[in-house]
C-alpha cells in the first residue's frame, strides 16, 4: 500500500499544475480583455480626432468668408468716403488704396486656411497614430490570448511531470 503522504504530494503536484493551468489562462485571457478595450477606445479617439479635423475646415472655412465679408465691407466704406470727398474713385490712388485692402484681405483669408487645414492635419495625424495604436492593443490581445494558452499546457505537462517524477521516487523506493 502507498504511503499516504506521498499520494498527498502527488496529488498536490496534480492539483497544483492543474489550478497553475487554470490561472495561466485566465490570466491571458484577461489581458485580451484589456488590450481589446483599450482597443476600442483607440478607435473612439481616432473617431473623435477625425470630427475634430472636420470642424476645423468646417471651421476655418466659415472664419474665412466672414473674414471676406468684414474685408468686403470696409473696402466699400472706403469707396463710399473716397467719393464723398470728391475724387474720383476708379483710377490714381484711391483704386489702388482699394486694391491694397483687397490683396490684405485675400492674405488674411488665406492665413485663415492655412491655419484650419494646420489644425485639421493634426487631428488627422492623431486619428492616424490611434488607429495605429488599436491595431498594436488587437494583435497584444490575440498574443495574450495565445500565451494564456500556452502557459496553462505548460502548467498541466509540467504538473503531469512533477506527478510522474514523484510516481517514480516512490516506486523506486518501494512506497507504490
Amino acid at each position: 500500500m502507498a504511503d499516504p503522504i506521498s499520494l498527498v504530494a502527488i496529488g498536490g503536484a496534480a492539483a497544483g499544475g492543474v489550478v497553475q493551468g487554470i490561472g495561466a489562462k485566465f490570466s491571458g485571457d484577461a489581458n485580451a480583455a484589456a488590450y481589446r478595450y483599450k482597443a476600442g477606445v483607440a478607435l473612439l479617439n481616432k473617431q473623435i480626432s477625425e470630427q475634430n479635423a472636420h470642424w476645423a475646415i468646417e471651421g476655418g472655412g466659415i472664419k474665412g468668408m466672414e473674414e471676406g465679408l468684414r474685408a468686403g465691407q470696409q473696402i466699400a466704406q472706403t469707396k463710399v468716403a473716397q467719393a464723398a470727398s470728391g475724387i474720383d474713385v476708379n483710377t490714381g490712388s484711391a483704386a489702388a488704396v482699394r486694391a491694397t485692402q483687397t490683396k490684405v484681405a485675400q492674405f488674411d483669408q488665406n492665413v485663415i486656411s492655412w491655419d484650419a487645414a494646420k489644425t485639421a492635419w493634426g487631428f488627422e495625424s492623431k486619428a492616424a497614430t490611434d488607429l495605429a495604436e488599436s491595431k498594436l492593443d488587437l494583435t497584444a490581445a490575440d498574443t495574450a490570448e495565445k500565451a494564456g494558452t500556452i502557459a496553462e499546457i505548460g502548467s498541466f505537462i509540467g504538473g503531469a511531470s512533477s506527478v510522474a517524477s514523484k510516481w517514480y521516487q516512490g516506486r523506486s523506493t518501494g512506497i507504490f
